[in-house]
């Protein structure tokens, strides 16, 4: 018998391909679900994991670029607010300093293409909770033999958790639960890079008493003010979100050409 609620695909005992249909309409229950959560006040202690998260991307963006090009990740630590600091030496600054924002966009936008499908889905998931474990305990762990001693402990304890949920949900997850979650995450990936860009843009209009973030951070290096900055940050995260969506469910498929069509006598 054919099943046409999409909830049914929820069942752990059905392993099944989904159809683009089904597929953008557990995208859609993902949205509906991040919105819920966002606006709902009862719902809203479920943001922190994923403020946490989005933390760790951030921090992790900050640190990967250092190494890329030519510096050192060192350490890096989250606190209970939700804020972090990447320790790096070295490194070309520009990159690793607008690593962080612009790394849970293109975080984001990832997600967003290899979610298309369960399969796709599935390495992804994999891949990120391995690297999360990994990262994890080689700049995390670090924190904890420092003055931060708590803040590298819920580093260290966040990056293992979250890598050993990832790695679950990749293993175990049927593919809607799969599909549904990813796209969660990659959701509410965009949403914070996106309030937290805005936040930035605000503090960054300040003439006295701004906050040290990355938009500052930059005008200290470029002398470019630093909204400036913030809102070249946003509309950067405006392309990758909106081009990752593009790409996977916009742009038609391309027609088979003539000449591959095997022909046969």
């Amino acid at each position: 018998m054919k099943r046409n609620s999409t909830l049914s695909e929820f069942n752990p005992a059905q392993e099944v391909n989904l159809s683009t249909q089904q597929t953008l309409s557990l995208i859609g229950l993902a949205a509906l679900t991040s919105v819920l959560m966002a606006t709902m006040p009862l719902l809203d202690v479920l943001n922190f994991p994923f403020r946490l998260l989005i933390t760790l991307v951030h921090e992790l963006g900050h640190g990967l670029a250092a190494t890329v090009t030519g510096g050192e990740f060192i350490r890096f630590q989250i606190s209970a607010d939700g804020s972090g600091l990447a320790y790096t030496a070295g490194g070309w600054r520009l990159v690793v300093i607008s690593a962080g924002y612009l790394g849970v966009a293109l975080f984001g936008a990832g997600l967003i293409m290899l979610g298309r499908g369960h399969r796709s889905s599935r390495i992804a998931m994999a891949v990120i909770g391995g690297g999360m474990i990994l990262l994890s305990a080689r700049y995390g762990i670090p924190t904890i033999f420092s003055a931060q001693f708590l803040n590298g402990l819920l580093t260290t304890l966040s990056g293992f958790i979250f890598g050993c949920l990832f790695l679950v949900v990749a293993v175990k997850a049927t593919p809607s639960w799969l599909v549904f979650l990813l796209h969660l995450v990659a959701i509410q990936a965009g949403l914070t890079a996106f309030t937290d860009l805005l936040a930035v843009v605000g503090l960054s209009t300040r003439f006295f008493n701004t906050p040290a973030n990355d938009a500052r951070s930059m005008a200290e290096l470029t002398s470019i003010p630093a909204v400036v900055w913030a809102v070249l940050w946003v509309l950067t995260a405006m392309v990758l979100i909106a081009g990752a969506i593009w790409l996977t469910w916009l742009v038609p498929p391309k027609p088979p050409l003539s000449g591959d069509r095997a022909v046969t006598k």
